[in-house]
């Protein structure tokens, strides 16, 4: 992708406090996602607030040919369950060192990266260059 590209996380511009909020939502303002409003709703209504919060972040992707936000990723951690019965040992293994096991079921219980929203910002075309 070269420098086509720039991707920010949120949080630098909320360490800056409500100016940096102020600018962010300035940012969010140029993004439209007609197909899905859900995508819009939670980038304009939510990302900041799940930020400050702790409970995911989100990363906004910007076009340096046109400096504008051309999309955004949020990423979490969610926790799952490993009923490892049907593992080898060694993949047993892998697992207990990153996990705590139940002893009551045997299943072990890890955290894992999660992409909580995606979205494209419709109102800007980019092409990639080869």
């Amino acid at each position: 992708m070269g420098n086509e590209f720039i991707i920010i996380n949120i949080r630098r511009y909320l360490q800056q406090g409500e100016e940096g909020e102020k600018l962010l939502k300035q940012v969010f303002s140029t993004f439209s996602c007609k197909k899905n409003a859900d995508v819009d709703r939670f980038l304009l209504q939510q990302s900041i607030d799940f930020t400050k919060k702790n409970q995911s972040v989100t990363y906004i992707v910007v076009s340096s040919e046109h400096n504008q936000i051309v999309g955004y990723f949020t990423i979490t951690i969610k926790p799952i369950t490993v009923n490892v019965d049907r593992f080898s040992n060694t993949t047993k293994r892998k697992i207990a060192r990153v996990s705590e096991q139940n002893i009551e079921n045997g299943n072990y219980s890890l955290s894992a990266y999660l992409i909580a929203q995606i979205g494209k910002n419709d109102s800007v075309k980019c092409t990639m260059k080869k």
